[in-house]
């Protein structure tokens, strides 16, 4: 504004390549081109980006042959689908709406906390790098195996973010946007509407979101402090009321489950995290890394890549043992084969239903896979880190 106080019109833009122009201008700019303030008022929304350019299956032929143009989770572990669209392009219109949607219903049948984790593990450089990122997102101490855990339960729960990044925005696709918001309790599907100006050389974006009326907003309120409640609430006593409510219908399965974390606790090389989950690690055996998880539903999660070395490096002789005796003995108890494991080496669901009646022998193999570590230097260990 100049000291007469008179104001400068700005030029009114539209860029002519999506990607290279409206992609990366998000990709570069997600927490003020996606405002959380706006998206989710009090909430103050951040992001973190899982993949660019998400496959997602085709349902008709069962193959991947489609993609999002960003998959987003927020810091409560929301899976959020962004694509975007130029001004020009014709499908800015109605067509968008069942683009997304497909999308996101394809997604929640076909997508995994494993996959996720793999793709977030890619985009942020390493591992190290994505413990940074999650540490920065969450003001929390998940694990990333915890956090994607949620992102993929809200994903089954419908608790989904949908946001069409447009240029423009054309009146109809507006009130389709808010009609269909004020049906849907879960989920949420929003406009961003990107507008680009020109001031001399440089560019100014201000973006405008639409899709929330007051109705809307009020029909999921509850939803969204649900969200909030499950991300928030980590530690021993809060894993056991979730377990005692989710299993409480379950005659035993509760005791079973509190007298099989007993019996890990008295293993001298076991160590155990109280966070979303109650999580299993063997320092001495595979350092800095958990080789499973106990869910709050009675669910046991194994984290078989979590035996990976790092690249380049080989396994002792010793760490080829106690990994070879852990996937032996998780083939004899569950019938999961050995060949499947090492192929994929990713991670595994296992329901309380399969695994607590079998949990004495499950205690016994992590006590002698833990055994290993008398035969392992400090040195040797390293190769997991």
């Amino acid at each position: 504004m100049e000291k007469d106080s008179k104001t400068e019109k700005l030029e009114r833009i539209y860029c002519q390549n999506e990607d290279k122009e409206l992609q990366q201008l998000l990709e570069n700019n997600l927490d003020h081109l996606l405002p959380g303030d706006q998206i989710s008022p009090g909430q103050n929304l951040r992001w973190l980006l899982v993949k660019r350019e998400m496959p997602v299956v085709n349902a008709a032929s069962g193959e991947p042959g489609l993609s999002i143009d960003f998959l987003l989770v927020d810091q409560y572990g929301v899976p959020t689908l962004v694509e975007c669209k130029r001004q020009k392009d014709g499908r800015a219109r109605r067509e968008v709406v069942g683009q997304i949607l497909e999308y996101a219903a394809s997604g929640r049948n076909y997508w995994s906390a494993a996959e996720f984790l793999r793709y977030a593990r890619t985009t942020a450089g390493d591992e190290s790098k994505l413990l940074e990122k999650l540490k920065e997102l969450t003001e929390g101490s998940d694990t990333p195996e915890d956090f994607f855990s949620r992102v993929a339960q809200n994903l089954k729960d419908y608790k989904i973010r949908c946001i069409l990044f447009l240029e423009g925005s054309p009146l109809e696709l507006r009130n389709i946007v808010e009609f269909l918001n004020g049906q849907m309790k879960d989920i949420e599907l929003l406009i961003v509407e990107a507008r680009l100006y020109q001031q001399g050389n440089s560019r100014i974006v201000v973006p405008w979101v639409f899709g929330f009326t007051e109705e809307a907003r009020a029909a999921k309120r509850e939803s969204k402090a649900e969200t909030v409640r499950a991300s928030v609430e980590k530690g021993e006593d809060s894993f056991w009321e979730g377990a005692n409510d989710a299993l409480g219908e379950e005659e035993g399965s509760v005791d079973q489950l509190r007298e099989f974390i007993a019996a890990l606790a008295e293993i001298p090389s076991c160590e155990l995290t109280w966070l979303k989950s109650c999580t299993v690690s063997l320092p001495a055996v595979v350092p800095g890394k958990i080789i499973l998880g106990l869910r709050r539903d009675g669910s046991l999660e194994l984290y078989l890549d979590r035996w990976r070395p790092l690249q380049g490096v080989e396994l002792t002789r010793e760490q080829s043992d106690a990994r070879d005796a852990f996937l032996m003995g998780i083939e004899s108890l569950f019938g999961i084969p050995l060949s499947k494991m090492r192929e994929s080496m990713t991670y595994r669901l296992i329901s309380a239903k399969k695994w607590l009646p079998r949990a004495d022998e499950l205690r016994a193999l992590i006590e002698k896979v833990a055994s290993f570590s008398s035969l392992i230097t400090n040195h040797e260990a390293e190769v997991f880190f």
